[in-house]
């Protein structure tokens, strides 16, 4: 069943949940109802699931595993309130003279005497003649309800008689003949709401009818208790339980109204969330979004995204880090009008003062070690201002940034080193700690058994030097020639949604302003941090004296790193720590320049921090027999 594409939405493909059941004539809203089908439907999947338990189950799309997800959100995070539908006065006909005023109760008086003669289908025709002149009355309405109850209409009289306690709310005779309505439909609880307020608003001028209907009512409803609890039939019994409960979500002349029941708890968590990234509008955004639900319960309207926000309903990841920051920038009323909602999920924000960015693109990867710099819900910063090149007229303006980086793989695919080898790798001794052609035995022996040559190799020495980077530059890339070819007949705004930028970060070390340097983000890298390592019997792990110089070279310093050409590696074996190139980031600032460095030159990379793995384990971790990246960040 959710596996249909006709009548159920596929939430992997669409940013927005709530355009789902919003009334809409385009194919792309499958409307309320449909909506709520789809999340019973899942809920009942998720029901057998628990229940029956076992094996066996297929099916399980992408889009699937999406619709449980929202359906269990929907049900904690959103209920159906049903309300009685307004009726529109001011839009209502009414006689503009008093010439017709006078001809609307001409019809009226003909109808009460038909209605005396208890010819009542004369009576509701003219009742009807009065009302295409004034609409506005709710006599007429209450006395064609009357012919109408007359004439066992009963869903007619329900409707008219609705209408006219709209019209006048405290008109108790139409409040009675809509109870009497209800009653004939069946509906016992509907039928006492109304004859209670009936009497309510009649107060000392209540009839015996109005007492005696609500009598009925409840007699009616004691009845079909008994009834039900007397049924020995399950399935009889369930069914008329069903009918008696439904009476509560009688949905004649209700409208549904879909309530959040979280919009406090998001508020506070979108207000903890500009807190944690230094957002510079932090106070608009508590302005507007304290008073944002309440303004959408009475009556106006905000952008869907942060519709869906309120009501909790966002798949987690791509589309989480999306949300959320879309709600951030919906409820700054100083910049929404200019920066929007972005068009593209990895679109990062540039604004005056400073920048942020998802932390899957090349900037957060980057950037994600600056210090002061907060990792949160898929995003980091607060970063540095960009600066554009050439520069732009507006380049203060706040905008989405949608940057250019190619990714590349996280592992060399032209590796002779398979999955087996990786995973019996202690069953393989290094070609350094091998026994030479040219050896005997037995001292080969006495030397592996020997502890004084088990040496523990020292780490990079600390760096002093200083890194700072300078600035943040975009370079706008040249448009698709499809979208300059419209671009006579595009929007100024679809342009800027489309362009791309290339980034780059240009450092200066030491305080040495003249000697700038610049690296290209040309690629998006991977970047690993490995967990502490159990210690050996000395704390860090020990290597075998014979083995020591692959710790000792193939280390470079930032300053070197522009320098460093792909063949300096190019003498490297296969075994653990030759295969590996080494930064030394221990100085400050320079890790951010180690990976913008990776980034130029396609590296991925090991980052070993302060509480990390000892100096082997990070070795053999970036080496071919670990992760086979290839590159070590030693960070400290």
């Amino acid at each position: 069943m959710l596996n249909r594409t006709d009548i159920f939405a596929d939430f992997t493909g669409e940013s927005s949940v709530g355009l789902q059941w919003v009334t809409s004539a385009s194919n792309d809203s499958i409307g309320i109802w449909n909506f709520l089908r789809q999340v019973i439907v899942a809920w009942e999947l998720t029901t057998r699931l628990k229940n029956l338990g076992g094996g066996g189950w297929t099916g399980f799309t992408p889009r699937i595993l999406a619709t449980l997800i929202i359906a269990d959100l929907w049900l904690k995070h959103a209920r159906i309130v049903l309300k009685g539908a307004t009726v529109p006065i001011e839009d209502l006909k009414k006689p503009e003279t008093p010439a017709e005023k006078a001809k609307a109760e001409e019809f009226k008086k003909r109808g009460d005497e038909a209605w005396k003669r208890k010819d009542y289908q004369a009576a509701s025709d003219l009742y009807t003649e009065a009302m295409k002149v004034d609409l506005t009355d709710p006599v007429y309405r209450c006395n064609r309800a009357a012919a109408q109850l007359a004439l066992e209409n009963w869903e007619n009289a329900e409707e008219d008689a609705y209408v006219a306690t709209q019209l006048d709310p405290k008109y108790a005779k139409a409040w009675s003949r809509l109870g009497m309505a209800k009653m004939k439909l069946g509906g016992g609880k509907q039928a006492e709401k109304a004859y209670e307020m009936a009497l309510h608003v009649a107060g000392k001028d209540a009839t015996a009818a109005m007492r005696q209907g609500l009598a009925d009512a409840k007699a009616k409803i004691n009845e079909t208790v008994k009834a039900i609890n007397a049924e020995t039939d399950q399935a009889k019994r369930h069914a008329m339980r069903s009918d008696f409960l439904d009476e509560d979500f009688e949905i004649v002349a209700k409208v549904p109204e879909l309530h959040s029941v979280i919009h406090e708890q998001q508020v506070e968590g979108l207000l903890l969330f500009a807190a944690k990234l230094k957002w510079p509008y932090i106070n608009e955004v508590r302005d507007y979004a304290e008073d944002v639900y309440s303004e959408l319960r009475g009556g106006g309207t905000v952008n869907i995204h942060l519709h869906d926000w309120l009501f909790g309903l966002v798949l987690p990841g791509k589309w989480f880090a999306f949300k959320i920051m879309s709600a951030l920038v919906l409820s700054t009323p100083s910049i929404r009008d200019k920066v929007g909602v972005a068009h593209y999920y990895e679109c990062g924000l540039s604004l005056p003062m400073r920048s942020y960015w998802r932390c899957r693109s090349v900037l957060g990867r980057v950037l994600g070690c600056l210090p002061g710099v907060q990792g949160l819900c898929g995003w980091i910063g607060p970063c540095p201002p960009v600066e554009f090149e050439p520069s732009l007229e507006d380049s203060r303006k706040p905008r989405h940034i949608r940057t250019l980086a190619r990714n590349i793989s996280p592992f060399n695919h032209k590796s002779d080193i398979n999955d087996r080898d990786r995973i019996y790798e202690w069953d393989d001794r290094h070609h350094a700690t091998s026994i030479q052609p040219n050896e005997e035995i037995n001292p080969y022996m006495a030397d592996m058994k020997d502890s004084s040559r088990w040496i523990i190799p020292e780490p990079p020495v600390h760096d002093i030097s200083v890194c700072q980077l300078k600035s943040i530059k975009l370079r706008k890339l040249p448009l698709d020639v499809n979208i300059g070819a419209a671009r006579n007949s595009t929007q100024d705004l679809d342009i800027e949604n489309e362009t791309k930028y290339r980034s780059s970060l240009e450092f200066i070390i030491d305080d040495n302003p003249d000697r700038p340097i610049t690296y290209k983000l040309l690629t998006n890298p991977v970047f690993v941090t490995p967990p502490r390592c159990h210690p050996g019997p000395k704390g860090p792990h020990e290597v075998h004296f014979r083995e020591l110089p692959l710790y000792q070279k193939n280390i470079w310093s930032i300053e070197q790193l522009k320098d460093h050409m792909q063949w300096d590696d190019s003498d490297s074996g296969s075994d653990s720590g030759q295969d590996v190139m080494i930064i030394n980031a221990t100085g400050k600032g320079a890790e951010v320049l180690a990976r913008a460095w990776c980034s130029e030159r396609g590296r991925n990379a090991v980052i070993r921090r302060a509480g990390g793995p000892c100096f082997v384990c990070a070795v053999r971790a970036a080496g071919k027999r670990g992760l086979g990246l290839g590159t070590l960040i030693w960070v400290g």
